[in-house]
């Protein structure tokens, strides 16, 4: 499951430092979905590095290679490891080209999907308090030592994932991992390192070129 998406800066001026959230109350998750959402208001652009792991029965497959998204809707993903692969998403449509397979798999984008997407909140779309229920994730496990692991149930049922798990700083509120559980109970999780905010990005670097000679195929939404 290709996905895209990722972060931000917050500024915290308490000389103490923010206190640690309760993570045995219902306060302590609503601070933190707030905290969350305050800190992707505050960012245009992000960047960074990203590893994605997808499980199923039998299957662990992994990836790797950076990404670089702007408000509102534009990412791009190029995946260098094991397989070059680029993912585009220009506002409009979102391209998949695979250059072994010389293919390039072309989706609508709408603001519909915008807001549907699981990393809405990263794209400027929507508010995390009113299209998730948010709980203490109890079955994934942190990979970060102190950080807050949240479950993100939508309001609404979305065809292609049951529930998210985010696991933040608990001091920033930046997002370091994202699972993404799938109506099947396959997962993707997305691990993001050496994330920037707030540079500057091009337009251009969000358009794709269809290449000459390649197999195009048109997705449409169902």
């Amino acid at each position: 499951m290709t996905l895209p998406h990722v972060i931000i800066a917050l500024i915290l001026g308490a000389v103490a430092g923010p206190p640690r959230l309760d993570q045995a109350s219902d306060q302590g998750v609503a601070a933190a979905v707030g905290g969350l959402q305050r800190r992707y208001q505050s960012v245009r652009t992000i960047s960074g590095k990203f590893t994605q792991i997808y499980r199923a029965p039998g299957v662990e497959q992994i990836e790797s290679g950076i990404l670089s998204m702007k408000k509102p809707g534009l990412m791009r993903w190029e995946y260098r490891e094991p397989e070059v692969k680029l993912f585009v998403a220009d506002g409009r449509s979102t391209y998949l080209y695979t250059p072994e397979d010389r293919q390039v798999l072309v989706r609508p984008l709408s603001d519909a999907d915008l807001r549907s997407t699981p990393l809405q909140f990263l794209l400027g779309q929507g508010d995390v308090s009113k299209s998730f229920s948010a709980s203490w994730e109890k079955e994934v496990t942190p990979r970060i030592e102190g950080t807050l692991v949240l479950r993100l149930t939508p309001q609404t049922t979305q065809p292609d994932y049951a529930f998210l798990v985010l696991e933040l700083d608990q001091l920033t509120f930046e997002l370091r991992r994202l699972v993404i559980r799938e109506l099947t109970a396959n997962t993707s999780e997305f691990i993001l390192t050496d994330l920037a905010t707030n540079v500057k990005l091009e337009d251009g670097q969000f358009k794709f070129k269809i290449p000459k000679g390649v197999e195009v195929v048109h997705v449409e939404d169902k």
